[in-house]
């Protein structure tokens, strides 16, 4: 054999085994296929399929949110973490049994080292995303360590669909403004999401924060010092005993009528809530309002219709009349693709429209979430959205109950969302009527009343104080006396 054929012959040696290393790497056990440990080849390639058919079946045999929220749980974490691991162990197996099998001592010293990092390199391909997904898992499991609560208030976990065995779930959505700048929470934004299990149809309820007489029933030891509501006029203007003061007053100004108990303020909102709306509420969610921030930017942002004139970022009134200067910027009219500073102030901003306006559009971005929400944005995002959660988010729905969740969400995408409107004027701040309040809510959530469309699709600005009743009427895209009406259609 010429010299010429030899170096023919170990180049052609060297082909094939970077090619037969690569098709490992590609799908364990399938390089050695062409080599006399085929048999090894055989029982690897059948682990790999047997092992995607099963993952497929469990994540795509309902949905793909469905399949995420299965492994979303804690024995699904667990077996996530399991299944990681032996599937690197199986993947770099197979790439150092190819190599190993397919090396020949008569390469080059330059052919030599080339395959060696050639299949090093191939080692690092499988290792890096494994280690990712890896590190994933862990640091999910570390959040949702914190954020899911054993409240006790929650309705129970069951081996059945939580969901699905009611006719209607209801899910109270509490956004607080804790920070580092204030003493104890208030509840900024409160709402109910009241679903039928069965439709999808969602009624969103949103409670004003600056209601006077908030229900304490009686099983709350606040009943016993505000047994006709939440009132308290000797605190002075500047320290109204309103809705959104609840939270503060169990876990803040009487700790000691909770001994014990680690989310008083949370239980007492819940409580006076079920009052309100006459229904239990099944779950509950609370995020800071900058987490919320962070959180849509986490999912790279939310459409939203913006008004004509735009919403003011920032602003404060005093004396009745916005400050010069403290309104710092503005969200353009029309369709906009808003980022979590600016989601944050579509919710929040209520300095030219009032705390009616305000509500609307904290249902509409409640509404947006639920549509826009990507599950493949989701996976690419999930590490960030995590990060944000663990800091931001407490949920008393049991982790085992996620998919149910998953469920109930594919389940509301397919269902109609109307809101109940329970602002001034439809419902007095300083004396609300919660019979009309639960009058309204029922005949929000029955399918056979329809969702009026807006009477109006202009928006005009107003300086008037946001927070007296004469003066905190909408001027959405809705007129602000309608008690009820199609979410999507106000938005």
């Amino acid at each position: 054999m010429t010299r010429s054929s030899e170096r023919q012959r170990r180049r052609a040696t060297l082909r094939r085994s970077l090619s037969l290393t690569f098709l490992s790497t590609l799908v364990p056990g399938l390089g050695l296929m062409w080599t006399k440990r085929r048999t090894v080849g055989v029982i690897l390639l059948l682990i790999a399929v047997i092992a995607g058919i099963a993952l497929s079946i469990f994540l795509l045999s309902g949905n793909v949110l469905t399949g995420a929220a299965n492994v979303l749980t804690s024995t699904g974490l667990k077996l996530a973490l399991v299944a990681l691991a032996a599937a690197l162990v199986l993947w770099l197996t197979s790439i150092v049994l190819t190599a190993r099998t397919t090396h020949t001592d008569g390469w080059s010293h330059r052919g030599d080292i080339l395959f060696k990092a050639f299949t090093a390199l191939m080692c690092l391909a499988v290792t890096m995303p494994l280690a990712r997904a890896v590190s994933t898992v862990t640091v999910t499991q570390d959040a949702f360590g914190t954020m899911f609560i054993k409240n006790g208030k929650g309705a129970a976990s069951t081996k059945e669909n939580a969901f699905k065995k009611k006719a209607r779930v209801n899910l109270m959505l509490v956004g607080s403004d804790a920070g580092s700048d204030r003493t104890g929470i208030r509840t900024d934004s409160l709402m109910v999401a009241s679903i039928d299990t069965h439709t999808g149809d969602t009624t969103l309820i949103s409670i004003p924060r600056n209601w006077n007489y908030a229900p304490f029933p009686e099983s709350n030891p606040l009943h016993k010092l505000y047994p006709n509501g939440f009132h308290c006029p000797e605190r002075g203007a500047g320290d109204p005993c309103w809705m959104d003061a609840v939270w503060s007053e169990a876990d803040t100004q009487h700790p000691e009528l909770f001994p014990g108990e680690q989310y008083a303020g949370l239980n007492a909102t819940r409580d006076v809530v079920q009052e309100i709306i006459g229904m239990p509420i099944d779950y509950s969610t609370v995020i800071n309002l900058k987490g919320f921030q962070d959180l849509v930017d986490a999912m790279g942002g939310v459409d939203m219709t913006i008004p004509p004139g735009g919403i003011a970022i920032g602003g404060k009134i005093e004396g009745g009349a916005i400050v010069p200067g403290s309104i710092t910027g503005r969200i353009p009219e029309g369709r906009q693709h808003l980022n979590g500073q600016q989601a944050l102030w579509y919710s929040r901003s209520r300095v030219e429209t009032g705390d009616g306006d305000r509500m609307r559009r904290q249902r509409c971005m409640v509404n947006a979430l639920i549509d826009q929400t990507n599950p493949i944005s989701l996976v690419n995002q999930f590490p960030s959205i995590m990060k944000v959660a663990k800091e931001n988010i407490l949920l008393d729905l049991p982790q085992s109950e996620l998919p149910d969740l998953a469920d109930l969400a594919n389940t509301m995408k397919k269902g109609q969302t109307k809101s109940v409107n329970l602002a001034y004027p439809v419902i007095s701040d300083s004396h609300p009527d919660y019979d009309k309040v639960r009058a309204l809510i029922k005949k929000g959530m029955d399918r056979s009343t329809p969702a009026p469309k807006p009477k109006s699709s202009s928006s005009a600005s107003s300086s008037t104080a946001p927070n007296s009743s004469s003066s905190s009427a909408s001027t959405s895209s809705s007129s602000s006396d309608q008690a009820i009406d199609d979410t999507t259609a106000t938005c």
